[in-house]
């Protein structure tokens, strides 16, 4: 063989003898780490999660969220973690309540043995934590405590706090999905959460009214001015929301719109016919969708509607 064979061959045989040496990766991942220092790690950190300092437990805390978004599986820690559920410690609550939202849909049995600390923090002083208990409740899936969660949806879809309003319009589908014969509670739900008027809230709940009642447009009637105003307000993923439910409801619920011709241009020269017109009008500038979006709204403006006297009592009625 040539120098250059033989070079190629002992660096290939270095490389081999490198790697055999190198830890092994451990179940809870990571380079770097035999299974001796894994198991003194995992000790440390349970030692430091069941600790009655609180320091101590809001830097085991840190610490294992680390580990979780880095990929690594610390579902182990489940009982070390949901025993902190009462501390007093906000920080503490917050993350304790940040691990449970991942793994609880992992751990939905052990997760049903701490119901009773979630349903306490539903009327927690912080809607943060509000928020949080709600979330880890919904992401439970255990059939039996739907009526529980279902409870506490309906609690938390009038709370004074748009934060925790959100997060019961997030609840709704989820517990559809795991139990859709409980179709007819979470569509009244819906309907009193679509009389919100914050707009983040108000796109969430027609998120959740998208997917579990889409059939029920008679819910949209006396909101649909109000939806149309609030498009403004809205964020691009809550505009697509709201662009989508308006055009199915126009395009279902506006009576006869080709008795009349239809004008794309606002301002004719005939503003007795632009009354008697169901115009689709896209303004050149300005307007709600005034804004750098990649999302297929971004072209597009809006659309309003006008109707001749003869149909006030239909707008009546619709209201």
């Amino acid at each position: 063989p040539t120098r250059a064979a033989v070079r190629s061959d002992r660096r290939g045989a270095h490389f081999a003898n490198r790697t055999a040496k190198m830890p092994m990766l451990g179940k809870m991942g990571g380079f770097g780490y035999d299974d001796a220092q894994i198991a003194d790690e995992a000790r440390e950190l349970d030692k430091s999660l069941r600790s009655t300092n609180t320091g101590e437990k809001l830097g085991g805390m840190k610490k294992l969220l680390g580990m979780m978004s880095a990929g690594r599986d610390v579902s182990n820690f489940f009982a070390s973690v949901v025993m902190n559920i009462a501390q007093d410690s906000f920080e503490v609550k917050v993350l304790v309540y940040l691990y449970l939202v991942r793994t609880a849909e992992q751990k939905a049995d052990e997760a049903l043995l701490s119901i009773n600390s979630f349903q306490k923090d539903l009327a927690h002083q912080n809607p943060r934590v509000r928020a949080l208990a709600l979330r880890v409740m919904s992401s439970i899936r255990v059939q039996v405590i739907v009526p529980v969660v279902i409870l506490a949806v309906r609690k938390c879809a009038v709370d004074p706090s748009p934060y925790v309003r959100k997060a019961a319009a997030h609840a709704i589908p989820k517990v559809f999905r795991l139990d859709p014969k409980r179709v007819d509670e979470l569509t009244e739900i819906i309907e009193t959460m679509l009389r919100d008027s914050t707009p983040f809230v108000l796109s969430s709940a027609v998120a959740a009214f998208q997917e579990v009642c889409p059939d029920r447009i008679d819910l949209i009637h006396r909101h649909y001015r109000k939806i149309c105003r609030m498009l403004v307000d809205c964020d691009e993923w809550g505009q697509i929301l709201l662009a989508n439910l308006l055009l199915r409801y126009a395009r279902t619920q506006f009576t006869r719109p080709d008795a009349y011709d239809r004008s794309l241009a606002a301002g004719g020269d005939d503003d007795d016919e632009a009354d008697k017109t169901l115009e689709l009008v896209l303004p050149g500038d300005g307007g709600a969708f005034e804004k750098a979006s990649s999302n297929p709204l971004a072209g597009t403006k809006g659309f309003y509607s006008s109707s001749d006297s003869d149909d006030s009592d239909d707008d009546d009625d619709d209201d």
